[in-house]
Protein backbone atom coordinates (compact mmCIF):
# COMPACT_ATOMS: atom_id res chain seq x y z
CA UNK A 1 0.00 0.00 0.00
CA UNK A 2 2.95 2.33 0.55
CA UNK A 3 6.21 1.98 -0.57
CA UNK A 4 9.44 4.13 0.40
CA UNK A 5 12.37 3.94 -1.80
CA UNK A 6 15.87 5.90 -0.85
CA UNK A 7 14.35 8.66 0.78
CA UNK A 8 16.52 11.66 1.50
CA UNK A 9 15.39 15.27 3.49
CA UNK A 10 17.51 17.61 5.02
CA UNK A 11 17.08 20.74 6.08
CA UNK A 12 20.52 22.95 5.69
CA UNK A 13 23.06 20.94 7.05
CA UNK A 14 20.57 18.61 9.06
CA UNK A 15 20.31 15.46 7.33
CA UNK A 16 17.36 14.00 8.90
CA UNK A 17 16.24 11.04 6.65
CA UNK A 18 19.59 9.56 4.37
CA UNK A 19 18.44 6.94 2.09
CA UNK A 20 15.47 5.55 4.56
CA UNK A 21 13.27 2.83 2.96
CA UNK A 22 10.03 1.28 4.40
CA UNK A 23 7.00 -0.85 2.80
CA UNK A 24 3.70 -1.26 4.36
CA UNK A 25 1.03 -4.06 3.52
CA UNK A 26 -2.65 -3.19 2.87
CA UNK A 27 -4.23 -3.28 6.08
CA UNK A 28 -1.54 -3.08 8.63
CA UNK A 29 -0.69 -1.34 11.11
CA UNK A 30 3.11 -0.18 10.87
CA UNK A 31 4.94 1.87 13.63
CA UNK A 32 7.57 3.70 13.94
CA UNK A 33 9.69 4.29 16.96
CA UNK A 34 12.37 6.83 17.14
CA UNK A 35 13.77 9.56 19.57
CA UNK A 36 12.71 13.41 18.90
CA UNK A 37 14.25 14.51 16.02
CA UNK A 38 14.93 11.38 14.30
CA UNK A 39 12.54 12.32 11.50
CA UNK A 40 9.59 10.35 12.00
CA UNK A 41 6.94 12.91 11.85
CA UNK A 42 9.30 14.69 8.62
CA UNK A 43 8.02 10.74 6.94
CA UNK A 44 4.75 11.40 7.33
CA UNK A 45 4.39 14.63 5.67
CA UNK A 46 6.95 13.92 3.12
CA UNK A 47 3.78 10.83 2.25
CA UNK A 48 0.95 13.33 1.92
CA UNK A 49 3.50 15.90 0.02
CA UNK A 50 3.87 18.72 2.96
CA UNK A 51 7.32 18.07 2.78
CA UNK A 52 9.05 17.60 -0.44
CA UNK A 53 12.12 15.10 -0.31
CA UNK A 54 15.50 15.93 -1.95
CA UNK A 55 15.62 12.62 -3.00
CA UNK A 56 13.77 9.12 -3.27
CA UNK A 57 10.38 7.51 -4.38
CA UNK A 58 7.34 7.53 -2.24
CA UNK A 59 4.60 5.13 -4.18
CA UNK A 60 1.03 5.04 -2.50
CA UNK A 61 -1.40 2.41 -3.93
CA UNK A 62 0.58 2.70 -7.29
CA UNK A 63 0.54 6.22 -7.27
CA UNK A 64 3.76 8.21 -7.30
CA UNK A 65 3.58 11.20 -4.66
CA UNK A 66 5.05 14.27 -6.53
CA UNK A 67 4.47 17.39 -5.16
CA UNK A 68 4.88 19.05 -8.83
CA UNK A 69 2.12 16.58 -9.92
CA UNK A 70 -1.41 18.31 -8.29
CA UNK A 71 -3.47 16.15 -9.74
CA UNK A 72 -1.43 13.14 -8.35
CA UNK A 73 -1.05 14.56 -5.31
CA UNK A 74 -4.64 15.40 -4.80
CA UNK A 75 -5.45 11.63 -5.91
CA UNK A 76 -3.35 10.47 -2.86
CA UNK A 77 -4.55 12.84 -0.01
CA UNK A 78 -7.99 11.79 -0.56
CA UNK A 79 -7.33 8.37 0.28
CA UNK A 80 -5.40 9.80 3.58
CA UNK A 81 -6.69 10.78 7.26
CA UNK A 82 -4.04 12.47 9.09
CA UNK A 83 -3.68 12.67 13.15
CA UNK A 84 -1.65 15.52 13.73
CA UNK A 85 0.26 15.92 16.53
CA UNK A 86 -1.17 18.48 18.38
CA UNK A 87 -4.86 17.81 17.17
CA UNK A 88 -4.39 20.70 14.77
CA UNK A 89 -8.12 21.27 15.73
CA UNK A 90 -9.69 24.46 14.33
CA UNK A 91 -9.86 26.56 17.53
CA UNK A 92 -12.96 28.93 16.59
CA UNK A 93 -15.35 25.92 14.82
CA UNK A 94 -17.10 22.97 17.37
CA UNK A 95 -15.98 20.12 17.21
CA UNK A 96 -19.21 18.98 14.98
CA UNK A 97 -18.06 21.84 12.33
CA UNK A 98 -14.38 20.60 12.18
CA UNK A 99 -15.63 17.51 10.95
CA UNK A 100 -18.09 19.08 8.48
CA UNK A 101 -15.46 21.02 7.26
CA UNK A 102 -13.61 18.42 6.37
CA UNK A 103 -16.37 16.49 4.71
CA UNK A 104 -16.97 19.63 2.85
CA UNK A 105 -13.76 20.15 1.94
CA UNK A 106 -12.63 17.20 0.78
CA UNK A 107 -15.38 15.04 -0.05
CA UNK A 108 -18.05 18.08 -1.20
CA UNK A 109 -20.83 16.89 0.46
CA UNK A 110 -23.81 18.93 1.48
CA UNK A 111 -23.88 20.44 5.08
CA UNK A 112 -26.98 18.10 5.90
CA UNK A 113 -25.52 15.08 5.19
CA UNK A 114 -21.88 16.17 6.58
CA UNK A 115 -23.45 17.04 9.72
CA UNK A 116 -25.18 13.22 9.93
CA UNK A 117 -21.96 11.50 9.13
CA UNK A 118 -19.68 13.59 11.47
CA UNK A 119 -22.48 13.18 14.40
CA UNK A 120 -21.85 8.97 13.95
CA UNK A 121 -17.94 9.70 13.97
CA UNK A 122 -18.24 11.83 16.81
CA UNK A 123 -20.08 9.09 18.66
CA UNK A 124 -17.53 6.25 17.66
CA UNK A 125 -14.93 8.00 19.65
CA UNK A 126 -17.28 8.70 22.84
CA UNK A 127 -18.18 12.44 22.27
CA UNK A 128 -21.57 12.09 21.54
CA UNK A 129 -22.21 14.97 24.49
CA UNK A 130 -19.27 17.38 23.29
CA UNK A 131 -20.83 18.23 19.44
CA UNK A 132 -20.62 21.73 20.01
CA UNK A 133 -18.05 22.25 22.27
CA UNK A 134 -14.82 24.19 21.33
CA UNK A 135 -11.60 23.01 21.35
CA UNK A 136 -10.19 25.16 24.30
CA UNK A 137 -13.04 22.95 26.01
CA UNK A 138 -11.75 19.70 25.48
CA UNK A 139 -9.43 17.52 27.78
CA UNK A 140 -6.08 16.52 25.82
CA UNK A 141 -7.68 12.71 25.91
CA UNK A 142 -10.63 14.08 24.28
CA UNK A 143 -9.21 16.70 21.99
CA UNK A 144 -7.19 13.33 20.43
CA UNK A 145 -10.50 11.74 19.66
CA UNK A 146 -11.55 14.19 18.04
CA UNK A 147 -8.55 14.99 16.24
CA UNK A 148 -8.98 10.65 15.52
CA UNK A 149 -12.43 11.09 14.55
CA UNK A 150 -12.21 13.80 11.92
CA UNK A 151 -9.12 12.15 10.40
CA UNK A 152 -11.51 9.22 9.77
CA UNK A 153 -15.22 11.13 9.00
CA UNK A 154 -13.37 11.24 5.61
CA UNK A 155 -13.53 7.15 5.35
CA UNK A 156 -9.64 6.84 4.29
CA UNK A 157 -7.78 4.04 3.00
CA UNK A 158 -4.75 5.50 4.96
CA UNK A 159 -4.46 6.45 8.30
CA UNK A 160 -1.09 8.37 9.23
CA UNK A 161 -1.04 8.78 13.37
CA UNK A 162 1.72 11.54 14.70
CA UNK A 163 2.34 10.74 18.11
CA UNK A 164 -1.08 9.89 18.92
CA UNK A 165 -0.51 9.35 22.35
CA UNK A 166 2.03 12.21 23.40
CA UNK A 167 1.49 14.56 26.23
CA UNK A 168 -1.32 12.63 27.56
CA UNK A 169 -1.45 10.24 31.10
CA UNK A 170 -0.51 6.56 31.04
CA UNK A 171 -4.06 5.75 31.16
CA UNK A 172 -5.29 7.92 28.80
CA UNK A 173 -2.58 7.02 26.23
CA UNK A 174 -3.88 3.63 26.56
CA UNK A 175 -7.46 4.47 25.99
CA UNK A 176 -6.75 6.27 22.75
CA UNK A 177 -4.42 3.28 21.31
CA UNK A 178 -7.10 0.54 21.89
CA UNK A 179 -9.12 3.06 20.62
CA UNK A 180 -7.66 3.62 17.35
CA UNK A 181 -7.06 -0.34 17.54
CA UNK A 182 -10.72 -1.36 17.60
CA UNK A 183 -11.51 1.28 14.98
CA UNK A 184 -8.96 0.06 12.44
CA UNK A 185 -10.36 -3.42 12.79
CA UNK A 186 -13.67 -2.13 12.15
CA UNK A 187 -12.69 -0.09 8.88
CA UNK A 188 -9.46 -2.19 7.83
CA UNK A 189 -7.99 1.09 6.92
CA UNK A 190 -3.70 1.15 6.15
CA UNK A 191 -1.88 3.05 9.43
CA UNK A 192 0.85 3.86 10.33
CA UNK A 193 1.79 5.39 13.90
CA UNK A 194 4.85 7.32 14.64
CA UNK A 195 5.47 7.03 18.41
CA UNK A 196 8.21 6.64 21.00
CA UNK A 197 5.91 5.25 23.76
CA UNK A 198 6.32 1.54 23.74
CA UNK A 199 3.12 0.91 24.98
CA UNK A 200 1.27 2.59 22.15
CA UNK A 201 3.33 0.57 19.38
CA UNK A 202 2.62 -2.53 21.34
CA UNK A 203 -1.00 -2.22 21.75
CA UNK A 204 -1.20 -1.30 17.86
CA UNK A 205 1.64 -2.62 15.59
CA UNK A 206 1.55 -5.91 13.64
CA UNK A 207 5.09 -4.78 12.85
CA UNK A 208 7.51 -1.81 13.46
CA UNK A 209 10.47 -0.41 12.59
CA UNK A 210 13.05 1.65 14.52
CA UNK A 211 14.42 4.97 13.05
CA UNK A 212 18.04 5.45 13.52
CA UNK A 213 20.76 7.90 11.55
CA UNK A 214 18.24 8.18 8.93
CA UNK A 215 17.21 4.94 7.91
CA UNK A 216 14.69 2.86 8.82
CA UNK A 217 16.71 0.15 11.40
CA UNK A 218 15.26 -3.50 12.58
CA UNK A 219 12.06 -3.73 11.45
CA UNK A 220 9.32 -6.50 12.83
CA UNK A 221 7.25 -7.24 15.53
CA UNK A 222 7.55 -5.90 18.66
CA UNK A 223 8.60 -8.95 20.29
CA UNK A 224 11.02 -9.40 17.38
CA UNK A 225 12.04 -5.83 18.23
CA UNK A 226 12.04 -6.87 22.26
CA UNK A 227 14.68 -9.40 21.69
CA UNK A 228 17.61 -7.38 19.26
CA UNK A 229 20.73 -6.82 21.09
CA UNK A 230 21.52 -3.58 20.34
CA UNK A 231 21.74 -0.92 22.78
CA UNK A 232 19.87 1.68 20.58
CA UNK A 233 16.59 -0.43 20.18
CA UNK A 234 16.59 -2.17 23.84
CA UNK A 235 16.19 1.51 25.33
CA UNK A 236 12.42 1.79 23.87
CA UNK A 237 11.77 -2.02 26.31
CA UNK A 238 13.12 -0.33 29.38
CA UNK A 239 10.85 0.41 32.10
CA UNK A 240 11.20 3.85 33.88
CA UNK A 241 11.78 2.07 36.89
CA UNK A 242 14.68 0.18 35.78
Amino acid sequence: MIEITRLVKSFGSLNVLKGMEMRVEKGEIFSILGKSGSGKSVTLKCIVGLVVPDAGDIVVDSVRVDADDRKSLAAVRKKIGYLFQGGALYDSMTILDNLIFNLSRHRKMQRSEAADRSRHYLSLVGLKESLNKLPSELSGGMKKRAALARALVIEPEILLCDEPTTGLDPITSREISELIGSLHQQFHVTAIVVTHDILCAGILSDRAGVLDDGMLKYTGSIKELAAIQDEEVAGYFKSPLQ
